[in-house]
Protein backbone atom coordinates (compact mmCIF):
# COMPACT_ATOMS: atom_id res chain seq x y z
CA UNK A 1 0.00 0.00 0.00
CA UNK A 2 1.14 3.55 -0.77
CA UNK A 3 -1.13 5.36 1.68
CA UNK A 4 -3.30 6.61 -1.18
CA UNK A 5 -6.94 6.94 -0.16
CA UNK A 6 -9.41 5.11 -2.38
CA UNK A 7 -13.05 6.18 -1.83
CA UNK A 8 -14.43 2.73 -2.74
CA UNK A 9 -12.82 -0.60 -1.88
CA UNK A 10 -13.82 -4.17 -2.64
CA UNK A 11 -12.68 -6.95 -0.32
CA UNK A 12 -12.94 -10.70 -0.68
CA UNK A 13 -11.04 -13.89 0.16
CA UNK A 14 -10.17 -17.01 -1.81
CA UNK A 15 -8.60 -20.30 -0.71
CA UNK A 16 -5.24 -21.25 -2.23
CA UNK A 17 -2.94 -24.05 -1.13
CA UNK A 18 -4.60 -24.68 2.22
CA UNK A 19 -4.74 -20.98 3.19
CA UNK A 20 -7.00 -18.04 2.44
CA UNK A 21 -5.76 -15.07 0.45
CA UNK A 22 -7.53 -11.93 1.70
CA UNK A 23 -7.64 -9.30 -1.03
CA UNK A 24 -8.38 -5.57 -0.96
CA UNK A 25 -8.87 -3.87 -4.32
CA UNK A 26 -10.06 -0.63 -5.84
CA UNK A 27 -12.56 -0.78 -8.66
CA UNK A 28 -9.65 -1.08 -11.11
CA UNK A 29 -6.73 -2.97 -9.56
CA UNK A 30 -5.50 -4.95 -6.57
CA UNK A 31 -4.16 -2.89 -3.67
CA UNK A 32 -3.04 -5.26 -0.95
CA UNK A 33 -3.47 -8.79 0.29
CA UNK A 34 -2.68 -11.02 3.24
CA UNK A 35 -2.38 -14.77 3.78
CA UNK A 36 -4.37 -16.28 6.63
CA UNK A 37 -5.39 -19.78 7.77
CA UNK A 38 -9.08 -18.81 7.59
CA UNK A 39 -11.46 -15.85 7.28
CA UNK A 40 -12.36 -14.15 10.53
CA UNK A 41 -12.38 -10.69 12.07
CA UNK A 42 -8.97 -11.46 13.58
CA UNK A 43 -7.40 -12.28 10.21
CA UNK A 44 -9.11 -9.47 8.28
CA UNK A 45 -8.30 -6.69 10.78
CA UNK A 46 -4.52 -6.46 10.05
CA UNK A 47 -5.15 -6.03 6.32
CA UNK A 48 -7.85 -3.40 6.80
CA UNK A 49 -5.89 -1.57 9.50
CA UNK A 50 -2.99 -0.90 7.15
CA UNK A 51 -5.38 0.32 4.42
CA UNK A 52 -6.61 3.96 4.49
CA UNK A 53 -10.29 4.13 5.39
CA UNK A 54 -12.57 4.38 2.33
CA UNK A 55 -16.01 5.98 2.13
CA UNK A 56 -17.59 2.73 0.93
CA UNK A 57 -16.61 -0.93 1.12
CA UNK A 58 -18.25 -3.63 -1.00
CA UNK A 59 -18.11 -7.09 0.55
CA UNK A 60 -19.91 -10.42 0.75
CA UNK A 61 -21.24 -10.02 4.29
CA UNK A 62 -19.15 -12.74 5.92
CA UNK A 63 -19.40 -12.06 9.67
CA UNK A 64 -15.65 -11.80 10.14
CA UNK A 65 -15.41 -9.16 7.41
CA UNK A 66 -18.26 -7.11 8.86
CA UNK A 67 -16.75 -7.08 12.34
CA UNK A 68 -13.29 -6.21 11.02
CA UNK A 69 -14.74 -3.34 8.97
CA UNK A 70 -16.50 -1.93 12.04
CA UNK A 71 -13.24 -2.08 14.01
CA UNK A 72 -10.84 -0.75 11.38
CA UNK A 73 -13.14 1.60 9.45
CA UNK A 74 -15.92 2.74 11.82
CA UNK A 75 -17.11 5.54 9.53
CA UNK A 76 -17.19 3.48 6.33
CA UNK A 77 -20.52 2.60 4.70
CA UNK A 78 -21.00 -0.97 3.53
CA UNK A 79 -22.60 -2.17 0.31
CA UNK A 80 -23.49 -5.85 0.42
CA UNK A 81 -22.57 -7.75 -2.73
CA UNK A 82 -25.95 -8.41 -4.37
CA UNK A 83 -24.68 -11.51 -6.12
CA UNK A 84 -23.66 -13.09 -2.79
CA UNK A 85 -27.10 -12.21 -1.40
CA UNK A 86 -28.66 -13.94 -4.41
CA UNK A 87 -26.53 -17.04 -3.85
CA UNK A 88 -27.56 -17.14 -0.21
CA UNK A 89 -31.26 -16.73 -1.05
CA UNK A 90 -31.05 -19.41 -3.72
CA UNK A 91 -29.44 -21.78 -1.23
CA UNK A 92 -32.23 -21.22 1.28
CA UNK A 93 -35.21 -21.24 -1.06
CA UNK A 94 -33.80 -23.33 -3.96
CA UNK A 95 -34.74 -22.35 -7.51
CA UNK A 96 -38.09 -24.08 -7.09
CA UNK A 97 -39.62 -22.95 -3.79
CA UNK A 98 -42.54 -25.05 -2.62
CA UNK A 99 -44.47 -22.14 -1.11
CA UNK A 100 -46.01 -19.10 -2.77
CA UNK A 101 -44.22 -16.86 -0.27
CA UNK A 102 -40.89 -18.32 -1.37
CA UNK A 103 -41.71 -18.08 -5.07
CA UNK A 104 -42.82 -14.46 -4.77
CA UNK A 105 -39.67 -13.49 -2.90
CA UNK A 106 -37.39 -15.28 -5.36
CA UNK A 107 -39.14 -13.63 -8.32
CA UNK A 108 -38.94 -10.23 -6.67
CA UNK A 109 -35.23 -10.52 -5.91
CA UNK A 110 -34.55 -11.33 -9.56
CA UNK A 111 -35.77 -7.80 -10.39
CA UNK A 112 -33.08 -6.21 -8.21
CA UNK A 113 -30.68 -6.04 -11.15
CA UNK A 114 -32.86 -3.37 -12.77
CA UNK A 115 -32.47 -1.07 -9.75
CA UNK A 116 -30.07 1.68 -10.81
CA UNK A 117 -31.40 4.74 -8.96
CA UNK A 118 -32.65 5.69 -5.50
CA UNK A 119 -36.26 6.01 -6.68
CA UNK A 120 -36.23 2.45 -8.05
CA UNK A 121 -34.61 1.23 -4.83
CA UNK A 122 -37.42 2.76 -2.77
CA UNK A 123 -40.01 1.16 -5.06
CA UNK A 124 -38.26 -2.21 -4.75
CA UNK A 125 -38.29 -1.96 -0.95
CA UNK A 126 -41.97 -0.96 -0.94
CA UNK A 127 -42.86 -4.03 -3.01
CA UNK A 128 -40.82 -6.21 -0.68
CA UNK A 129 -42.76 -4.88 2.32
CA UNK A 130 -46.04 -5.57 0.52
CA UNK A 131 -44.95 -9.18 -0.07
CA UNK A 132 -43.95 -9.52 3.56
CA UNK A 133 -47.35 -8.23 4.69
CA UNK A 134 -49.21 -10.47 2.23
CA UNK A 135 -47.43 -13.59 3.48
CA UNK A 136 -47.05 -12.57 7.11
CA UNK A 137 -49.25 -15.30 8.57
CA UNK A 138 -47.41 -17.98 6.58
CA UNK A 139 -44.01 -16.55 7.56
CA UNK A 140 -44.91 -16.44 11.25
CA UNK A 141 -46.48 -19.89 11.37
CA UNK A 142 -45.01 -21.88 14.26
CA UNK A 143 -44.67 -25.52 15.18
CA UNK A 144 -44.86 -26.31 18.89
CA UNK A 145 -42.56 -28.87 20.44
CA UNK A 146 -44.76 -31.71 21.79
CA UNK A 147 -42.70 -32.31 24.94
CA UNK A 148 -39.73 -29.95 25.21
CA UNK A 149 -37.04 -30.41 27.81
CA UNK A 150 -36.12 -27.38 29.98
CA UNK A 151 -33.13 -26.47 27.81
CA UNK A 152 -34.93 -26.98 24.51
CA UNK A 153 -36.90 -24.48 22.47
CA UNK A 154 -40.66 -24.79 22.80
CA UNK A 155 -41.36 -23.79 19.20
CA UNK A 156 -39.78 -23.05 15.83
CA UNK A 157 -40.91 -21.51 12.58
CA UNK A 158 -42.72 -24.11 10.50
CA UNK A 159 -41.29 -22.85 7.21
CA UNK A 160 -37.79 -22.05 8.40
CA UNK A 161 -36.09 -21.06 5.14
CA UNK A 162 -38.80 -18.56 4.16
CA UNK A 163 -38.79 -16.48 7.39
CA UNK A 164 -34.99 -16.60 7.41
CA UNK A 165 -34.80 -15.21 3.88
CA UNK A 166 -37.34 -12.45 4.52
CA UNK A 167 -35.47 -11.46 7.70
CA UNK A 168 -32.16 -11.40 5.84
CA UNK A 169 -33.40 -8.97 3.21
CA UNK A 170 -35.31 -6.85 5.72
CA UNK A 171 -32.16 -6.52 7.85
CA UNK A 172 -30.11 -5.38 4.86
CA UNK A 173 -32.75 -2.79 4.00
CA UNK A 174 -32.92 -1.50 7.57
CA UNK A 175 -29.11 -1.25 7.76
CA UNK A 176 -28.98 0.56 4.38
CA UNK A 177 -26.62 -2.04 2.95
CA UNK A 178 -28.71 -3.28 0.04
CA UNK A 179 -28.94 -0.11 -2.05
CA UNK A 180 -26.10 2.08 -0.80
CA UNK A 181 -24.89 2.24 -4.40
CA UNK A 182 -27.98 4.26 -5.39
CA UNK A 183 -27.72 6.99 -2.71
CA UNK A 184 -26.88 10.32 -4.41
CA UNK A 185 -25.18 11.75 -1.29
CA UNK A 186 -22.93 8.71 -0.94
CA UNK A 187 -22.08 8.69 -4.65
CA UNK A 188 -21.21 12.38 -4.41
CA UNK A 189 -19.06 11.78 -1.34
CA UNK A 190 -17.22 8.91 -3.02
CA UNK A 191 -16.87 10.91 -6.21
CA UNK A 192 -17.32 7.83 -8.34
CA UNK A 193 -19.58 4.94 -9.28
CA UNK A 194 -20.22 2.49 -6.42
CA UNK A 195 -20.27 -1.18 -7.48
CA UNK A 196 -23.12 -3.35 -6.23
CA UNK A 197 -21.10 -6.58 -6.38
CA UNK A 198 -17.57 -7.74 -5.70
CA UNK A 199 -17.38 -9.11 -9.25
CA UNK A 200 -14.12 -7.32 -10.02
CA UNK A 201 -12.39 -9.18 -7.19
CA UNK A 202 -14.42 -12.39 -7.41
CA UNK A 203 -14.38 -12.73 -11.18
CA UNK A 204 -11.58 -10.44 -12.32
CA UNK A 205 -8.97 -11.54 -9.79
CA UNK A 206 -9.94 -14.57 -7.68
CA UNK A 207 -11.43 -16.75 -10.42
CA UNK A 208 -8.42 -16.16 -12.67
CA UNK A 209 -6.13 -16.93 -9.76
CA UNK A 210 -7.93 -20.21 -9.12
CA UNK A 211 -7.58 -21.13 -12.80
CA UNK A 212 -3.86 -20.34 -12.64
CA UNK A 213 -3.48 -22.57 -9.58
CA UNK A 214 -5.47 -25.31 -11.30
CA UNK A 215 -3.03 -25.25 -14.21
CA UNK A 216 -0.17 -25.63 -11.71
CA UNK A 217 -1.93 -27.95 -9.25
CA UNK A 218 1.17 -30.11 -8.86
CA UNK A 219 2.94 -27.32 -6.98
CA UNK A 220 3.39 -27.64 -3.22
CA UNK A 221 1.33 -25.14 -1.19
CA UNK A 222 4.18 -22.72 -0.51
CA UNK A 223 4.93 -22.51 -4.25
CA UNK A 224 1.25 -21.91 -4.96
CA UNK A 225 1.34 -19.01 -2.52
CA UNK A 226 4.37 -17.48 -4.25
CA UNK A 227 2.69 -17.90 -7.62
CA UNK A 228 -0.40 -16.15 -6.25
CA UNK A 229 1.78 -13.34 -4.87
CA UNK A 230 3.30 -12.68 -8.27
CA UNK A 231 -0.08 -12.93 -9.95
CA UNK A 232 -1.53 -10.33 -7.57
CA UNK A 233 1.57 -8.19 -7.98
CA UNK A 234 0.78 -8.11 -11.69
CA UNK A 235 -2.75 -6.90 -10.85
CA UNK A 236 -1.54 -3.84 -8.92
CA UNK A 237 -1.32 -0.37 -10.38
CA UNK A 238 1.98 0.27 -12.21
CA UNK A 239 3.50 -2.86 -10.71
CA UNK A 240 3.87 -1.35 -7.24
CA UNK A 241 5.48 -4.13 -5.14
CA UNK A 242 3.34 -5.12 -2.14
CA UNK A 243 5.01 -5.75 1.20
CA UNK A 244 4.18 -9.44 1.21
CA UNK A 245 5.53 -10.26 -2.26
CA UNK A 246 8.93 -11.92 -1.92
Amino acid sequence: MTGEIHPVLLIDGTRVGGQVCLVAASVSYALDWLWAPWESSITWTPLLSRTPEPHVVVCDGQKGIELAVKRAWPDTRAQRCLFHVWMNIRKKLTLNPQSQAGRDLLDHYRTIWSVDAEKKANEWCATFKQLHTAHESFIKERTQHPSPKPEQRKWWYTHRSVPSTYRQIDKLIMEHKLFAYTEPSLISKAGQHIPRTTNFVEGGINSQLKELIRLHRGMPPNHQHRLADWYLYDKTEHGKPPRNCL
